[in-house]
């Protein structure tokens, strides 16, 4: 039986993703919005981001509801993937445009994520670190944190939506191509915080 710790998951997702796709870059525990928190995983895929959270055998649905309207806020899909024992109870929290697969021998899906449309602008540049946004905007640099968000808001969300794609690009890539070149055959759970190093970072 499929030993079914959060970070023994977490690994054979990143083998999957990666299998499954070409052009990808993943991150490992990335920090987004105004919370400050984490998503498990993040993928970007040909030029989109895609939030995973992971739940275990051992963990709960209590935050889950929240999870995902955060995720729906900032990322462009949103996917789950769970042990079996959580099936269920996640069918009855998410609607139709939330991925969800189950975990056991294999990652099977149930039903595929689409493309989110419930965007916050400023969930987006919360997401950004200021140092990041000063240098794409330097007419803004003598602006605080708070401040050049604010200015920003103001843009379309296509503008800022690429924002956030090459600030993410750009903290996650190196460490994802360090992590392949000393990865083996598949991911082990050492592995993995390679793929964290820089993306708890502070955003202010």
């Amino acid at each position: 039986m499929f030993r079914n710790s959060a970070e023994i998951i977490k690994a054979s997702v990143i083998d999957w993703l990666i299998t499954s796709h070409n052009d990808i870059i993943i991150g490992n525990e990335v920090m987004y919005g105004t919370t400050r928190k984490v998503v498990d995983l993040l993928a970007i895929i040909n030029g989109k981001t895609l939030a995973i959270e992971i739940k275990s055998a051992s963990d709960n649905l209590n935050r889950l509801t929240e999870q995902v309207q955060e995720y729906c806020k900032i990322f462009d899909k949103v996917l789950i993937v769970s042990s079996p024992s959580h099936i269920e109870g996640i069918k009855s929290i998410i609607d139709k445009t939330i991925g969800l697969y189950i975990i056991d021998e294999k990652i099977k899906k149930i039903q595929s994520p689409r493309q989110n449309h419930n965007h916050d602008k400023l969930e987006i540049l919360y997401s950004i670190s200021s140092t990041f946004l000063k240098k794409q905007y330097p007419q803004y640099k003598t602006l605080n944190s708070d401040e050049i968000r604010q200015k920003l808001s103001k843009e379309k969300k296509t503008t800022i939506h690429q924002l956030l794609l090459s600030f993410y690009q750009q903290r996650l890539s190196e460490r994802f191509r360090f992590f392949m070149n000393e990865r083996g055959e598949y991911t082990l759970i050492d592995d993995i915080p390679t793929l964290s190093s820089l993306t708890r970072i502070e955003l202010f």
